[in-house]
């Protein structure tokens, strides 16, 4: 039997096999303060500018800890990334198609601001590894990310034909969903500079939501949008100005 995507998503990683086998454990939690320091490095100065010093120095601990549970810096960078792609994976596994349609895009896109709200690093990381050719996660995305994507865009272009929603592509409308509440994350510091802040408040990713609900769901027909315009023939625009 074919494995599902779900299957897929248990299954597939991006960390090679150790060499014989990892060593013991220096103690609790330890595993998961170096994945989080190396976020946060790997996130600021990327996998060439970073160095394993810098992570055992964020996370506190001695460098050759870091060891224990990673081979080297390269094996530590692909389970960052492991950790990011599967948290997104799971994030489109998990969208209930069966629930409506307005409902469906509005959780997903709150979720998308909430992943760059609370894991900006993550974010850029991905961002930089796409840049840079995706040599890491390329596999991860043809096996896993792309069946879970499609089969989400089979509801899609059903709901399309139907008329529940406006026609459109997509993958596209995923691709712009992605560009815009990933912008939070990966060129916040653009953001913070024009909106004269220190940082991201609360209320800018409450704004982002509703900025982005708004766009999408008014896009697809689904607020204040009537589908019979889709049918009827253009107005002729009136060449009198307004206020006089």
């Amino acid at each position: 039997m074919a494995a599902t995507p779900a299957d897929k998503l248990k299954l597939f990683r991006i960390r090679r096999a150790p060499k014989g086998g990892r060593k013991a454990a220096p103690g609790p939690d330890i595993e998961g303060k170096i994945l989080d320091a190396a976020e946060f490095v790997f996130g600021h100065f990327g996998f060439r500018g970073a160095t394993t010093a810098l992570i055992a120095k964020k996370a506190s601990i001695a460098k050759p800890h870091i060891y224990y549970y990673f081979e080297d810096k390269e094996d530590l960078y692909r389970a960052v990334l492991e950790r990011a792609m599967n948290m997104w994976a799971r994030d489109i596994d998990s969208l209930d198609m069966t629930s409506d349609v307005e409902t469906i895009l509005v959780r997903y896109i709150h979720r998308k601001i909430d992943f760059s709200r609370d894991h900006p690093h993550l974010s850029r990381i991905y961002a930089n590894e796409i840049i840079s050719g995706a040599q890491f996660i390329g596999s991860f995305i043809e096996k896993v990310s792309t069946p879970l994507l499609l089969d989400k865009v089979k509801t899609l272009d059903h709901w399309a034909a139907t008329g529940a929603i406006r026609p459109i592509s997509a993958v596209d409308l995923f691709f712009c969903i992605w560009a815009m509440t990933q912008a939070y994350a990966d060129f916040s510091s653009q953001m913070i500079i024009m909106k004269r802040k220190r940082q991201l408040e609360e209320a800018d990713y409450d704004a982002a939501k509703a900025t982005i609900v708004q766009l999408v769901l008014s896009g697809l027909g689904l607020q204040g949008y009537d589908r019979s315009a889709d049918q009827a023939p253009p107005a002729k625009r009136s060449n009198t100005k307004r206020g006089t």
